[in-house]
């Protein structure tokens, strides 16, 4: 029997203290404590008009922190330029030079900040910091001159499914949370390798916090976003953990031109997913999804989505970095984390009012696939 499913029943948001008609601000507060196993992230995935993408994420604790108690405040800032050049820039912080506010997204790391406003509006403001080498999420960064000015606009109300908080276990004992904004507008300035430049696009955001590894609640997801057309969709295909009979929550959400929802699942009775395609990756010789169609059914309402023809951008074989004693751990458990990057073809097909509209595109998505086999 599955043992995973959003927390969207009336009991849910009155034990969590959760406002079932709006996402309020205190919501993007810190929601999680430094405890062992628990971690946080408020990440930002931004697409610029030069044709380079930014992603910053402020954690409380660094990935390989979660399994102790205490904080480590960290920013994470890793840079791509428009011919595909990498670049990574991490910051650490004492926790007595740390503040986060529990009232609504404020947070003060040492001189690197991040400020929100009703799920509408958002500041970052990092500073170049003294030279010094940090690893994380197995990269090295050692310079640390990067500076950080930009203000984000949300287009488009935050998507919270039910509660926010998806719940595992025979007695729900394990949360992952998660909560987002598909769609924003961004401006301002950064500073990359010694270059400053003014900057202007699109980002995504999310807040997620959580008490138990992603790796071991999941079997696998699928997330992606895209543009396409006059809408702008999000995916996130979750499949729990074999521990947990991998129930299925798959979510998808598709906003209008004008920040208008035009539809939203949340449910796995509304949902079909057909993997329709695989292939052996190469470097892990695991069979991996290729072909993925959707099909969401609401009220009169049809909408088939695939992704197809995927082209591996980056990997990252957690499993086979890891040390033989890790792997010894990762086998005990079934697990083989590996993390892919591609871009793909995508199909948007929505039906209403006895009308079909086709829109075809591509996307950059993700499969983190911790287990060993679909």
């Amino acid at each position: 029997m599955a043992q995973g499913r959003i927390m969207d029943r009336p009991a849910d948001y009155q034990k969590l203290g959760i406002n079932p008609d709006k996402v309020e601000n205190w919501e993007d507060g810190r929601r999680d404590n430094d405890e062992a196993g628990h971690a946080e992230v408020w990440y930002l995935d931004c697409s610029l008009d030069d044709g380079s993408t930014l992603i910053l994420g402020f954690r409380p604790k660094s990935t390989d922190q979660v399994v102790n108690k205490g904080d480590n405040p960290n920013v994470a800032i890793n840079y791509t330029s428009a011919d595909g050049q990498p670049f990574y820039d991490y910051r650490l912080y004492d926790v007595k030079d740390a503040y986060s506010s529990k009232d609504q997204l404020d947070l003060k790391w040492g001189p690197s900040t991040l400020v929100g406003d009703n799920w509408r509006n958002y500041d970052i403001h990092i500073e170049p910091e003294a030279d010094q080498e940090l690893v994380m999420e197995g990269k090295k960064s050692v310079e640390h001159k990067t500076a950080v000015d930009l203000h984000f606009e949300a287009q488009v109300e935050p998507f919270r499914p039910g509660s926010g908080y998806i719940a595992f276990g025979e007695n729900e004992e394990y949360y992952y949370n998660f909560i987002c904004v598909t769609s924003l507008t961004v401006s301002g300035e950064v500073t990359i390798n010694g270059e400053k430049k003014h900057v202007n696009g699109t980002a995504y955001y999310n807040h997620q916090w959580f008490n138990i590894h992603p790796s071991v609640a999941f079997h696998h997801w699928v997330w992606g976003r895209q543009n396409v057309g006059d809408y702008n969709v999000l995916i996130y295909d979750m499949v729990g953990g074999d521990r947990f009979g991998q129930p299925e929550i798959p979510l998808f959400t598709i906003d209008d031109s004008k920040g208008n929802r035009v539809f939203e699942n949340t449910s796995v009775d509304n949902a079909k997913v057909d993997i329709l395609d695989t292939y052996v990756q190469e470097e892990t010789g695991k069979v991996t999804p290729k072909t993925i169609h959707y099909t969401f059914t609401q009220d009169d309402m049809e909408v088939e989505y695939k992704i197809f023809d995927p082209k591996e951008i980056n990997l990252i074989n957690v499993y086979g970095m890891a040390s033989d004693e890790q792997k010894k751990q990762f086998d005990a458990m079934g697990l083989q984390p590996t993390y892919t990057r591609y871009l793909a073809s995508t199909e948007l097909k929505i039906t209403r009012d006895g009308k079909t509209e086709v829109i075809d595109g591509s996307m950059l998505y993700e499969i983190n696939y911790a287990a060993k086999e679909l």
